[in-house]
This record gives C-alpha cells, structure tokens and sequence, in this order.
C-alpha cells in the first residue's frame, strides 16, 4: 500500500494567527480543518499544489504520437516507455515548451522512427515516471540540520534554531518530509512525503520549504477558519428578526474568496 502523504496549504501557525488563538488547547482540531481544507481544495480544482514523484500509465492515443495527459499536471519527465522500450527525451516534446505545468508529451516521430507502440493491447501501455503538480517552488527557511539524520526511519530532526512550524512541507537534499508536530527546534516529520525516498541527512545539510502559491494559502486559510467559526451552530441556516433575516452556520459553504481562487486553477472538467 503506498504511503499517504499530508499535504497541507497552511500552517497551523498560519491558521491561529488568522484567528488570534494563542493557546495550543484546539491545536488538534484546528489541524484537522487545515488538513480537510487543503483537501477539499485539491478535490474542487482537481489540482495538487505540491511536486509529487510518480510513476503513471497511459492508453496508446489514437493518433499513436501525442499524449495528452488528461487531469494531471506533469512537471518533469525522467522516464517514458512503452512496450518497444524506453524513449530517450531527445525524441519527445513536452507542452507547452516554455511553461509549467505541462499536459502533452508529443514524439518526434521523424528522428524515433516510429510511434508510440504495443504488443497486444493499447491499455496502460505507456509508462511516465516524473515529477506531477500544479508547481513546484520553494524556499530556504535559513535554518540547517543541528544533528545527523543516521537512519532512513528516524521521525525526528533537530534544526539549528527554532522556525519550523506544524503543516511545513521540507525538502532536504531530494526528500520531502511533512512536519506533524514542533517542539522548540525539535520537528516531528513524515518521511519520504510526496513520493520522493528517505534517505540520510548530516548535520548543516540546508532546510527548504515548499511554497504553494500565495493566494491558495489564503484561500486553505479562509475555508479552514470558517469551518472552525461556524462549527457550534452547523445546524443553523437562517434566523429571522423582525424584517431581517440572516444566514450563518454553513459549514459546508466555501468562502467567496476562497471560491474565486477555486475558480482561478480549476481544472477544465473538474
């Protein structure tokens, strides 16, 4: 079974400082909105805002030269095959050419000699192994390791200062780690996260973050905060006053602004 990777949006730190909550009392819960708040993003926009390293198959296209990747985001490419054998990059094109994400690999049949090709059975005959995601961009958070990191299972890492906070996506050399817990500058982390494999670390090897795009941070923070706003009265719709009504405890009602981000990255079909 493959590992589940948390992908969070925000940071808890993010969200309490949103609320003005100075006390760890509802960190559990607050967590828990964060979490399905970054969910439900990626559900509405059918988009992952992380660089996650896969391995995907594909049907043979009809045209058997361009493949369209249909409902994923390919960022890089390292491997691409089919039942003949490997297709080195020279002999395909990636689109669109000068931005990212991309959505079709194209062969350049004229120096391959050939298409795309299958034994018995166009079905998941293609084989792309790569890096998928809306981006990819990160950040030095100017922290180091303080101490090696000797074991591929070890679930804690000990920075140079405090700065690591609860929901942080890391990157330390190639691996991903997903910070579940923070204490000083101690961090409680998932290794191996999105894809990539846990390997060893040494002390004053440099800590990277992965940084979504601003505006779905915000947008994560504003569905996180209202459902933790609205959580007593869920079963409220509306209550009238006089000649006055109003609507509130919609738990299940995304933000405005949150909707018009929503709207900005969707994926057409989703």
């Amino acid at each position: 079974m493959a590992l589940v990777t948390a992908r969070w949006y925000a940071t808890l730190a993010d969200l309490k400082a949103e609320l003005g909550e100075t006390t760890t009392a509802n960190d559990a819960r607050l967590s828990r909105y964060i979490a399905q708040a970054s969910a439900d993003f990626e559900g509405a926009t059918g988009r992952v805002f992380y660089p996650v390293t896969a391995t995907k198959q594909w049907d043979v296209p009809r045209d058997a030269c361009q493949l369209f990747l249909q409902y994923e985001d390919l960022l890089t490419l390292t491997t691409l095959s089919d039942d003949t054998g490997t297709i080195a990059s020279d002999y395909y094109w990636l689109y669109p050419l000068r931005h990212n994400p991309k959505h079709t690999v194209k062969l350049n049949t004229y120096d391959l000699g050939r298409s795309f090709q299958y034994n018995e059975t166009p079905h998941n005959v293609i084989v792309t192994t790569g890096t998928w995601g809306y981006c990819d961009n990160y950040a030095d958070t100017g922290l180091t390791l303080a101490a090696n990191v000797s074991t591929t299972t070890a679930t804690k890492i000990t920075a140079s200062s405090a700065g690591l906070e609860v929901g942080m996506m890391l990157l330390i050399g190639t691996e991903a780690m997903h910070v579940s817990a923070v204490s000083g500058n101690v961090a409680t982390v998932q290794r191996g996260a999105l894809g990539t494999t846990a390997a060893t670390h040494t002390a004053a090897d440099a800590v990277y973050r992965y940084t979504p795009p601003a505006d779905v941070t915000m947008a994560v923070l504003a569905m996180a905060a209202h459902t933790n706003n609205t959580r007593t009265s869920s079963g409220i719709k509306t209550e009238s006053i006089g000649e006055y009504s109003v609507t509130y405890g919609n738990t299940s009602q995304m933000p405005d602004c949150a909707a018009d981000v929503v709207k900005k990255y969707q994926r057409i079909g989703v």
